[in-house]
């Protein structure tokens, strides 16, 4: 995994961290007031109920409450219910009956389905009553709230991860695409000061070289440039002017000595550094495709330019990934930056990349100017 990929991942992974911490934050001590508000609610309503079970008794024979304790089956307040009784014997009880618990203790148990919040309490002479709060709505919002947040953190985790990674392509692509552009002038440079140091040359010669090295450092600076701001279309990053096509064939012949060309168009409007990485890449590729000092013909013809290679061929997967980077489905076959920058080039001039090989039988590039 490359370095802005762990990057990536732990920049995400802290995001969520910190959206789920504060979610929780905020969460918690909701659902807590909630609960303590219920609480509250039931060890207020069982204490009133128990005040009333011992007041009514105070003065009544034991043989006689009983009969005294049916009164309180008409006791109803919003969703509570008891039971009342002495030893094993239950004198009157609402529906459904509240489960016996701990007794002193305030407990949330399920029954049949339902949260009861229940609580019981002994009172004076060996009474019982147990007292029993339907809490289940209470619960199902205090839930439907915490994978609400859950979700609402989850939707917003994975918005600012895409954000993220658009922000980061949008950073890194222009770095990456350069350091793909730099190596074949610098190459030159490198190849043509090292004749320069080693090599005894003519005065003409050692002219001629130090002018290659001096036009492709101008080269290395524009299209530094351009490529790092080609993204940003706030910049006028494209320059067009009449550029001679010979002189363009020349130019590349240079770098790629097993160029061949036959050139039947005079000049072309374009941008003179972004043509060329255009033409380098493609000619560049054909090489690495071909056999050892095989030729590759560039051809051009007015509104088309043509990059022939005699190399193996390429895939059906490999033929559709180049004519179309943005929809391959095995990212196996997206190797490099230089087919897709191509594509984004020849658009930038109005025109159409497009392949086409057949196994053993070699590529042809064309790039075809539907606008001039």
């Amino acid at each position: 995994m490359k370095l802005r990929q762990k990057s990536y991942l732990w920049t995400v992974l802290l995001v969520a961290a910190v959206l789920f911490v504060s979610m929780l934050c905020l969460v918690i001590p909701n659902i807590r007031m909630t609960i303590g508000s219920v609480e509250s609610r039931a060890l207020g309503e069982e204490k009133a109920l128990a005040l009333s079970v011992d007041g009514l008794f105070e003065k009544t024979p034991a043989e006689e409450r009983r009969k005294y304790a049916r009164g309180f089956a008409i006791y109803d307040s919003g969703g509570a219910t008891f039971a009342l009784g002495s030893g094993g014997d239950t004198w009157v009880a609402t529906e459904p009956v509240p489960p016996k618990t701990e007794t002193g203790k305030v407990c949330w148990v399920t029954q049949n389905g339902r949260t009861v919040l229940t609580i019981s309490d002994v009172l004076s002479d060996g009474v019982w009553l147990r007292y029993g709060l339907d809490t289940t709505e209470v619960v199902n919002r205090l839930r439907w709230q915490a994978i609400g947040s859950a979700i609402l953190c989850t939707v917003l985790t994975g918005g600012i991860a895409v954000a993220l990674y658009v922000m980061q392509e949008r950073i890194n692509r222009p770095v990456e695409r350069l350091a793909h552009e730099l190596r074949t002038p610098l190459t030159v440079i490198h190849g043509y000061g090292e004749l320069l140091e080693r090599a005894k040359l003519t005065p003409e010669q050692q002219h001629k070289a130090a002018q290659y090295i001096v036009t492709e450092s101008e080269r290395l600076g524009e299209i530094s440039q351009k490529l790092l701001t080609l993204a940003d279309t706030r910049k006028n990053v494209f320059r067009p002017e009449r550029l001679s096509l010979p002189e363009l064939a020349a130019h590349l012949k240079r770098t790629y000595p097993t160029l061949e060309t036959e050139i039947g168009w005079d000049a072309l409007t374009a941008d003179r550094a972004l043509m060329l990485s255009l033409l380098g890449n493609l000619i560049g590729n054909a090489v690495k495709a071909s056999p050892p000092d095989s030729p590759v013909l560039m051809k051009a013809v007015p509104g088309k330019i043509e990059i022939i290679d005699e190399g193996s061929g390429m895939t059906e997967e490999r033929l559709r990934y180049v004519n179309d980077p943005s929809h391959a489905k095995n990212p196996d076959i997206r190797s490099g930056l230089g087919v897709p920058l191509c594509h984004e080039i020849a658009a930038l001039h109005g025109a159409t990349l497009t392949y086409s090989s057949k196994a053993g039988e070699g590529t042809t590039a064309t790039v075809t100017f539907t606008t001039l």
